[in-house]
């Protein structure tokens, strides 16, 4: 009786959001922040025209980001995602010069890059619901990306005299990479399946080739006229430092668990006026190689849990198996459809303390009827 009474006031947590959960299906993201180029030294180049070598020093001013993301999440913690975004930052100072030598260059009078990235990432989540309650409303994640960025580089401008003026624009289409650390904080009692997300990253593209012309100034009777033109290949590191605060949302999220009812010290009190289900064992079934719920299963996991929370049961055991040959590939297969179905329980308010997990690997021949996880209520 106090094993049942203990899970039925833990079951009133109920009356919260649902617990973070690791992402099954479609989602999109939106998120904006500020961005921190690093400065970028180029000291080895040899002396050019006008003795002005490959040699560069750029600093930036805090600019922004922004990003748009679409992914789909395998119900195991991976996510694999499309990723969009825009940065901006104005050039705080540019410098040509000489080998190793500052003196004697050329500064710049304005600038900025703006580039935009077309990254694909993968990511994994760390359900942390397993370790208490009070780390219900948060979940960890780490992933990394790999894409295409496209640089421009524009409004730079030098006065090397009264007589002549130099512009310096560029464009570059190349490689780029980031590595992400974030967290998401579900808020599934504004709207199932939203969740606010803070993340940094780390984004490097490799630098485009700039384009440098001289010009004489225009005077009375006299147009202004090229005087050299030449490519110079440089760093204006459109790669730093990434802060963005975003909002996540996941289409097939469950629904967060109905509000029991409130005592009268508003304490949350446990439904003990219905009895458990009749039925007190539910199967639920996955496609071939497939750890990810479909809709009836989602239904099956959602009709499992209010049986669970209406009250009379000590614990749930969930089971995952796979069908086929026993070996390491279906043992694994069997542990993440337990695990999806754990976290779906965990997302209609059951406890994770409460569900006892365990896999059955490969049951031999082909059938689908073994390719489930068993849920037991107690």
């Amino acid at each position: 009786m106090i094993k049942r009474l203990s899970l039925a006031c833990a079951l009133g947590l109920a009356a919260l959001p649902a617990a973070a959960q690791t992402t099954n299906g479609l989602y999109i993201g939106l998120g904006a922040g500020g961005v921190m180029l690093s400065q970028s030294v180029n000291t080895r180049s040899p002396p050019a025209i006008f003795g002005q070598g490959d040699g560069h020093r750029f600093t930036f001013n805090t600019g922004v980001n922004v990003l748009a993301s679409i992914g789909y999440g395998m119900g195991n913690g991976v996510r694999l995602e499309l990723e969009g975004t825009w940065r901006q930052a104005r050039i705080a100072g540019a410098q040509f010069f000489q080998q190793g030598n500052f003196q004697g260059g050329i500064g710049s009078t304005g600038g900025s890059v703006q580039s935009y990235g077309f990254m694909g990432n993968v990511l994994y989540d760390f359900d942390l619901s397993g370790l208490g309650p009070q780390f219900r409303w948060v979940q960890p994640y780490v992933g990394a990306g790999l894409g295409l960025a496209l640089t421009n580089v524009r409004d730079i401008g030098f006065n090397l005299s009264q007589s002549l003026t130099t512009t310096a624009t560029g464009s570059g289409r190349n490689l780029a990479w980031q590595i992400i650390a974030g967290a998401a904080f579900p808020l599934d009692n504004v709207l199932p399946g939203l969740a606010a997300t803070i993340e940094y990253r780390y984004w490097q593209a490799l630098p485009p080739r700039l384009n440098l012309e001289t010009r004489t100034v225009p005077t009375q009777g006299q147009q202004p006229f090229l005087l050299t033109q030449f490519t110079r290949q440089f760093s204006p590191n459109v790669g730093g430092h990434n802060l963005t605060l975003g909002l996540r949302y996941a289409f097939n999220a469950p629904s967060s668990a109905p509000a029991a009812a409130s005592g009268p010290l508003g304490f949350t009190m446990p439904n003990f006026a219905r009895p458990a289900s009749a039925m007190s064992s539910f199967a639920v079934f996955f496609p071939l190689s497939s750890a990810a719920l479909d809709a009836q299963a989602r239904s099956t996991v959602s009709q499992a849990a209010q049986a669970a929370r209406s009250g009379g049961v000590s614990s749930l055991d969930v089971v995952g198996q796979a069908d086929g040959t026993p070996n390491a590939n279906n043992r694994a297969l069997s542990a993440r459809r337990a695990q999806v179905v754990t976290a779906a329980l965990v997302a209609q308010g059951i406890p994770r303390s409460a569900i006892n997990v365990s896999t059955v690997g490969g049951t031999g021949p082909q059938d689908p009827t073994s390719r489930r996880v068993d849920i037991t209520l107690r």
